[in-house]
């Protein structure tokens, strides 16, 4: 389980995020909603430590306050930018690797997210710069779900993709909630 307590998030002197709560029990699915501005973004990247921020973030009781994002990563808590951010030189499967050599994560696991992502699979070869912006973001999802063994938060997840790319992703969200 996610808990968040008294989030609170300061960026150049204005107070961003003031004080947000909010617990996220395994196997469920919570969002973030709310108009552009409202902070989602910002409070996704607190909750991953790629900001800095007052309040606590618990994982299963543990606070991880304190640890950067890879530390967060190493815990097993995925992220998947609104921006996609795949590494833009490597190929598609170099990118689905990633998280294999850097937090000892079983290729296995890489295979069985391969399996569930409908697009990723058929590009492994392809460099990640040549992909659409569709395709970057199953790049960008992909690796959430290789790292993300407890928690995975999305940003604008279904940004840019076509509305059959939406529905089969959501069929695989919900095949990996239920795991």
């Amino acid at each position: 389980m996610i808990e968040v307590k008294d989030l609170t998030v300061r960026i150049g002197g204005s107070t961003i995020i003031r004080g947000i709560s909010f617990k996220v029990p395994d196997g469920s699915v919570f969002a973030l909603v709310g108009p552009n501005g409202a902070g989602k973004t910002t409070t996704l990247k607190a909750v991953m430590g790629l900001l800095r921020h007052g309040g606590s973030v618990l994982l299963d009781g543990e606070d991880l306050s304190a640890l950067g994002p890879s530390e967060r990563a190493a815990r097993g808590i995925g992220y998947a930018p609104e921006d996609r951010r795949p590494f833009p030189s490597p190929t598609v499967e170099e990118n689905s690797n990633l998280p294999v050599a850097s937090l000892g994560i079983s290729r296995k696991r890489v295979e069985e997210v391969l399996e569930l992502i409908p697009a990723p699979k058929g590009l492994l070869k392809r460099p990640a710069y040549a992909l659409s912006g569709g395709q970057q973001k199953l790049v960008a999802l992909a690796r959430a779900l290789v790292v993300g063994r407890r928690a995975i938060l999305l940003d604008e997840l279904f940004e840019g993709l076509s509305p059959k790319m939406r529905d089969d992703l959501s069929i695989v969200i919900k095949q990996v909630v239920g795991q």
